[in-house]
């Protein structure tokens, strides 16, 4: 994957969804003024709809699209949905103050929750997109009719706002006939509008606010989906042209290791049982399971929050680089490619293999090391400038040995970027336990914490440490760092 290629996407996708946002927010605000709608209340859970609407829209670009594995998109399209039903309480309760009013958010919380539950009984999760969206006209327009005791004139605007909202949702998560689906999601919309109320009265400046509204978010929503799936298949298409090359597999069999590569892994982990601090029995499972890890890997770098994060690690990358843990060689290709002295070091197995495979086809010039000794003697020769280390440290039993030795190949004033590990979970098993305070290790090791603001806040869900190694160091300083290179060499990769 060219990193370059997905830094254009984003930053062109940014300008082209705030542009539309802007323009969604200008049309709301005058759909607000044709409506003639009044009150503080029904004003405030406008703006609160209408903002969220604007920044799901803005994002829409980064759902890259949803995911190569079918089951994360099911869970998605139900996991979102929870959060609009808390949106539609605060909301609710805000605008509904009336008896009628509440009658109308509970009618609608009871309903949404049904549908969200009912979900996994809907067929196909294809047809979840269509599911869903049926489910959101039907209270929409049940919301519309003097029934249920609700005797309570029709919000024109806010319905078709929420109706907008269902429409976004509807369309983000449908994988193919876009354009097909967004006509259809338009015309259905469009009908429920000219239907809801007294259909006989002339046309209001609400209800023509509404479907205008309505066409708005659907047509901003297809461009930025229609542009997001584009360059998602343009990218999976790539990724299946190297696996293909290496494995020979076809290419329905590698989309099925995608989707079940991680289930396999969890699996063989349980039925292992290795003890945590078994360096030896730990290695060899890595080893034997490498082919597995080479689509689970694979896979994952499909996903937009990988690329994302991918690209925000590599701007961090300063002189002759290393990744530890470099796995199917994503980063350090990149490194390679822009430039940078690269060191690859991983165990033996098909992951490397694949990256040897993958440097050798774009003529990348990458420095392969799978085993400790060679890494000390390589840092010996020349030192590293950037040690990169993402998704293996919670994999390693010495975490505070592989932490002081990572850090004894830097030069001094080099970068040690790595994430947080990450401890057992159903999905990764494999995944150990590690009680450290990292912070406090580093600052008793001497080294500086050096990340921003962006990388410290606490709501990120990727906790990523930027740490340097001064380039002035006291005597003590440089024999902790001498002791902890040759002490930790045995200690597991």
């Amino acid at each position: 994957m060219n990193y370059r290629d997905q830094e254009r996407f984003f930053r062109n996708s940014r300008i082209l969804g705030g542009t539309l946002c802007l323009f969604l927010l200008t049309t709301a605000t005058v759909g607000w003024r044709m409506s003639g709608s009044a009150g503080v209340s029904s004003a405030l859970a406008f703006c609160l709809v209408t903002l969220a609407l604007a920044l799901s829209l803005y994002y829409s670009p980064d759902y890259l699209f949803l995911s190569v594995m079918p089951e994360k998109k099911a869970r998605w399209q139900i996991k979102i949905r929870w959060r609009v039903i808390a949106a539609v309480l605060i909301a609710g309760t805000l605008a509904g103050r009336s008896e009628p009013g509440l009658k109308a958010v509970g009618l609608a919380l009871c309903w949404l929750m049904a549908t969200n539950l009912l979900a996994r009984y809907a067929g196909s999760r294809g047809f979840l997109p269509g599911y869903f969206w049926a489910g959101d006209v039907a209270l929409l327009a049940l919301l519309s009719m003097k029934t249920f005791g609700l005797n309570t004139p029709f919000d024109f605007l806010m319905g078709g706002l929420l109706l907008a909202g269902a429409a976004h949702l509807a369309m983000v998560t449908c994988d193919r006939h876009n354009l097909r689906w967004a006509a259809a999601i338009l015309l259905s919309g469009w009908l429920v509008v000219a239907l809801a109320g007294d259909p006989r009265k002339e046309v209001s400046g609400a209800r023509l606010a509404a479907g205008i509204l309505l066409a708005v978010v659907v047509g901003a929503t297809a461009w930025l989906a229609l542009r997001a799936q584009r360059h998602n298949a343009d990218n999976i298409e790539a990724a299946l042209g190297e696996l293909v090359a290496f494995t020979g597999f076809t290419v329905d069999r590698i989309r099925n290791l995608w989707a079940t590569s991680n289930q396999d892994l969890a699996q063989n982990w349980q039925r292992a049982a290795i003890a945590q601090g078994d360096g030896e029995r730990l290695a060899e499972w890595y080893r034997q399971n490498s082919e597995l890890y080479l689509f689970a890997i694979s896979g994952y770098n499909l996903e937009y929050k990988r690329i994302r994060s991918n690209i925000e690690v590599l701007r961090l990358a300063r002189g002759a680089c290393l990744d530890y843990g470099a796995g199917n060689g994503e980063i350090l290709l990149e490194l390679a490619r822009r430039g940078h002295p690269a060191t690859y070091f991983d165990v033996e197995g098909q992951t490397m293999r694949f990256a040897r495979h993958r440097a050798a086809r774009q003529e990348l010039a990458v420095e392969f090391v799978n085993s400790k000794d060679g890494l000390a003697g390589t840092a010996r020769q020349h030192g590293f400038d950037t040690v990169f280390s993402f998704d293996v440290l919670e994999h390693l039993p010495d975490l505070p040995g592989e932490l002081d030795f990572l850090s004894s190949l830097l030069n001094p004033g080099g970068l040690f970027v790595f994430d947080v590990p990450a401890g057992s979970t159903k999905a990764h098993p494999m995944h150990l336990n590690h009680n450290l305070n990292v912070l406090a290790h580093f600052r008793h090791n001497r080294l500086e914490d050096k990340r921003g603001l962006w990388l410290r806040l606490p709501f990120r869900k990727e906790q990523k440490y930027v740490f340097t190694r001064p380039v002035q160091l006291n005597g003590n300083a440089v024999k902790l760092d001498s002791e902890a290179g040759g002490r930790r060499q045995t200690s597991h990769p």
